[in-house]
Order: structure tokens, then sequence, then C-alpha cells
């Protein structure tokens, strides 16, 4: 009676468990098993495929140990891939994804679905069992009724798929394409092609693996305008010692003759209009609640307050005023000094430069925007402009730098690298670190010009316009040290 009880609770619970990933996998999801080159879809589908296979093994031989262990592996090991394939889409519109939608949701979310049921139901197999597994449960008797039909539906699902898979695909080394088309048998719409194979990431972001800036790493670059007029730099000023790590940006506040700096390990200082004194610092927490990395921009939006930006495109809002101390904001600083607080932190959510870094923020007074602009990497080669409303920090315009260069068409390292910039009367000028020059863009258009370029080639950070003339900022041997950029 005992043995039977678990006879049926286990091929009962194993069917449900079956019946969801197969039917999942091969007749929504099915295009192609075993050469499909979405590194995820195909790890899903074989999680499936094994979790099917493991339940069969259960309505067959019984309910052990090392097949449970075997479906909650499996289970937790899809419920992590197909988390990591959904939040891809989980940044875009209403209503935005890939191919068909099930009672609203997308076919790829549904996969999170099945390894959540799977594990469900594997508790509740786990809960019913009790202290001990039963012994002796394998079946004497031949299969029948429904546990013989789902055996033949698995093994004619699964035949299906393999003979579908090799006739739209191929045998390898062909292998699918990355958003199949639809299924036919005639030869002269099968896809075997090579252009598809996978590339396996070490990183867990998957699609977001892109390389962490590094400032300490420079490379000298061709000017992308080779013909605007030569600079002449100069030494101004060294800061105070006690910035004693890289600047990574600047700005100046006219109105009460003060600069700001940022630095790479998260400090932001305000200085006098001389440079010579440190008026108020702050130790950024990039880990209290949002997390900001390094910072490697700093605007003023008012007399009192500024945004510094990390290269991940979050920020903090920052007030200057002497209400504020060390004690009340021990949760967003590590350490700072009177006069300065936190007010808020968020994040720039953009479009076009979803998979860049920006090394460079600035404050357009006139439309009362902050923008930020991208620096290139091994995925996302355009230099993106993005301006968001002060009012509520959200994306009101992006566009892609443009220029009469060719560097669109080229490599990697033909694109300019930007590291500071400075705005005013709709116009910015960014400064390109590497390739040794300033460029003047037009906000609204996108269209750049070469303004000055400069021989000397120091890994500059930052850009502020005083008068006719441009400061930057170099860090060497533990020195910061304020440039002159100029017309020679």
């Amino acid at each position: 009676m005992k043995k039977d009880l678990f006879n049926n609770l286990a091929g009962a619970a194993s069917i449900g468990i079956m019946a969801f990933p197969v039917g999942i996998a091969c007749f929504i999801f099915g295009f192609i098993l075993l050469d499909n080159p979405c590194a995820f879809c195909w790890q899903e589908r074989t999680a499936m495929i094994l979790i099917a296979l493991t339940a069969m093994f259960i309505i067959r031989y019984g309910l052990r140990p090392k097949y449970i262990a075997a479906l909650i592996w499996l289970g937790i090991y899809g419920a992590y891939m197909s988390t990591l394939h959904t939040s891809f889409y989980l940044g875009w519109d209403v209503g935005q994804g890939q191919s068909l939608k099930i009672l609203g949701a997308h076919t790829y979310t549904w996969a999170l679905f099945v390894f959540v049921v799977v594990l469900v139901v594997v508790a509740l197999l786990l809960a019913a069992v009790g202290n001990s597994f039963p012994a002796n449960q394998v079946r004497d008797e031949n299969l029948f009724g429904v546990p013989k039909l789902a055996f033949i539906v698995f093994f004619v699902v699964i035949g299906g798929n393999i003979v579908q898979a090799f006739t739209q695909t191929g045998p390898l080394p062909f292998v699918g394409q990355d958003a199949p088309g639809r299924v036919s048998f005639f030869p002269s719409y099968m896809s075997w092609e090579m252009d598809h194979w996978p590339r396996q990431s070490p990183d867990a972001r998957g699609g977001y693996a892109i390389k962490d800036v590094d400032l300490n790493e420079f490379s000298i670059q061709k000017p992308v305008f080779s013909d605007a007029p030569l600079a002449k730099v100069e030494a101004l000023i060294d800061l105070p010692t006690e910035i004693n790590s890289r600047v990574t940006a600047i700005d100046y506040q006219q109105e009460t003759d003060r600069y700001a700096v940022t630095t790479e390990d998260s400090w932001v200082y305000v200085l006098s209009g001389d440079l010579r004194r440190v008026l108020t610092k702050a130790h950024v927490d990039g880990m209290y609640q949002i997390h900001v990395s390094k910072l490697v921009g700093i605007s003023f939006i008012s007399d009192t307050t500024l945004v510094a930006m990390g290269d991940n495109k979050a920020y903090v809002v920052l007030e200057l005023d002497e209400n504020h101390t060390w004690a009340s904001n021990y949760r967003p600083f590590r350490d700072s000094d009177n006069g300065i607080g936190e007010l808020y932190r968020g994040v720039f959510l953009t479009v076009r430069a979803k998979y860049a870094y920006a090394l460079s923020l600035g404050f357009d007074q006139g439309s009362n925007r902050l923008i930020t602009i991208t620096v290139p990497n091994e995925k996302s080669a355009p230099i993106v402009s993005s301006q968001f409303d002060v009012s509520d920090m959200t994306l009101s315009a992006e566009n892609n730098m443009k220029t009469d260069s060719k560097y669109n068409q080229g490599f990697l390292s033909e694109y300019p690298y930007i590291t500071g910039i400075d705005i005013g009367d709709d116009k910015g000028y960014v400064i390109n670190s590497r390739g040794g020059e300033i460029i003047s863009v037009n906000l609204r258009s996108g269209e750049a010009t070469g303004k000055l370029r400069f021989i000397t080639i120091k890994n500059f950070q930052g850009l502020v316009r005083k008068e006719d003339s441009f400061q930057t900022v170099n860090f060497n041997k533990g020195v910061n040290s304020v440039f002159e950029i100029r017309e020679g």
C-alpha cells in the first residue's frame, strides 16, 4: 500500500515536472535543440530535457535521492540562466521583447516559471516523503496509462526536434541563426551557416560583460581633427597635497568663484577660486543604496548644488550648506567635512548609451540639462551624447557624435576618448585625452569640429573653460597638476 502510494506520487509528480519543460522547450521555444547559437536558449532547453529525463527515471526506478539532487541542481541552474536571459529585456518599454507573448509574457520569461515550478514540485515531493525514502520502488510491471504516454510523447518530441535542428541548420560545424526564421523543409529555405558561433564570456554579466574603465591605461592615438589649430599647453598650478589620488573631473562655478573636483577613489573636493585651498570635501560611499562606481564627472547645477557621477552613469546630488555635518551624512559618506551633504542619488537611464561607460558630465544652463558623453569599448564604439532634464533626471535627448572624419568606420583605437566636457551656449567642448585635442560639439545635432590640438599628451582628465582658455588636470607621481590650454 505504502509502496504503491509513493510510486503513484512519484509518477504523478514526475509527469507534472516533465510536462512543463518538454512542452515549453519543444513546442514554444523549439526551433533548434543541439546547435542553437544562443548560449542561454540551448542551456535552458538542455536543462529542461534533462529534467524530463530525470522524471522518467523516477517513474521507472522510483524516488531516489540522486534523482532529487539532479532535479534540484537542474532547476537552480535553469532558473539562473533564464533569469539572466530575461534580464536583458527588462529595461525595454512596455510590450517590448522577442518572439511570441503567452498570457502577456514573452516566451523566454516562461522558462523562469518552468524552473520555479520544478523546484516547487521537488519541495512538495520531499515534504511528502517524510524522514526516509521508500525502498524497493523499481517497477516490475510494464508501464501503462499516463506514464507510458508520457514516455512516448517525450521521445517523439525530442526526435522531432533533432530532425528539425539538423535539417534547418545542418550538422556541425554549421550553426543556426541567433534569431531563427520560420521552419521549412524546402532546401532553398534552410540556413546552413557558420556566422553565428557562440562567444562564451567568462563574465557573469553575459551581454553586459564590458571591460571596466581603467583611467591609468593610456595610449596615444591620432587626433580626429589633425588640421585644428595648434594649442599652447602649460602647467598652471598643483592642487593641494591632500588630494593625493587621480583627479577625474573638474568644474568651475563663476558666481561663487569655486571649483569642484572628483577623484578615482570617490572623493569630492570643493576648492577656492585660486585652487589653493580645500573649502570642504566628502568621500562618497559608492555602496550605499545605489551603486555609484568611481567618480568621473562633476558639475555645478546651481550656486550650492552639484552632481557627481560614476563611470556607470549613477550619480549623487550634493549640497553645499553649513547645516550639513559629518554626523548627519554618516550613511552616504565614508568621511566628510562639515558644509557638504548628499540630497539623493540615482541613475541616468539611456537608450543608445546602454552598453557604454561615460567619463564626462556637463551642465547646460540654457536647457537645464545634464549631459554625459560615452567612451568606446569592445562592444559599443559610437560616441553617444545623452541629455537629462535636471527637474526629474530623465533622458530627454540622445545623439551620436558626428564628424567629417572617417573615425566612424575606423578601428576601436581611432575613436575619440572623451574624458571631460564644458558646456555653454548650446555648444560643448570636449577633450579627447588620447588624441590630444579639444573638440567642439553641437549639443543639438551632434556635429563636431576641431577646436584645438596639442602635441603634449598627458592623459588629461576633466575640462573647464575660463574666458579664452581651457583648464584640465593631469596626475603624475602623486601630484595633480592643472594645465592651461589656449591657442598658441
